[in-house]
């Protein structure tokens, strides 16, 4: 679990660098996956694996649709909690986190990408394409020169 946990990490940080490059073209986006990374590392798995045990009970569309409100809630927490706690003296609330839109829209969007990256590798399809590749990987293997 931990590696599938990594492996999403991973594929959600490189997914936010090349949207963050693509969004602003001045390689800003390598930039801001520095610091990405790390908080995805410390918080968000973490929190998946906090989310993965809340939801373990229910199946199929319930458990995924529930497992990716609550990425999506953690992910917005992040930015949240530290709003409220040291902007509550420069107005309401609202204001402050529209101050921070570009760090909650990419909290957001990160903890969203980490969900469905997470819940590709649980899928079927993913373990099957595994498989496969392993497949064919031995037969390279066997061959001889």
């Amino acid at each position: 679990m931990v590696l599938r946990k990594l492996i999403s990490a991973f594929g959600a940080t490189g997914m936010m660098v090349m949207l963050l490059s693509v969004l602003d073209q001045s390689g800003v986006g390598l930039f801001f996956g520095m610091y990405i990374l790390p908080i995805v590392l410390i918080y968000g798995i973490p929190s998946s694996i906090f989310t993965d045990f809340l939801t373990r009970r229910t199946g199929g569309l319930k458990r995924r649709a529930a497992a990716g409100l609550l990425h999506v809630f953690l992910g917005a927490l992040f930015v949240l909690i530290p709003t409220l706690l040291f902007d509550a003296g420069n107005g309401n609330w609202l204001t402050n986190l529209r101050n921070n839109g570009f760090f909650f829209f990419t909290a957001v969007v990160s903890a969203f990408i980490f969900w469905r990256f997470d819940e590709a590798l649980k899928s079927e399809w993913c373990g099957d394409l595994r498989r496969k590749c392993l497949g064919i990987l031995k037969r390279i293997g066997a061959m001889r020169i």
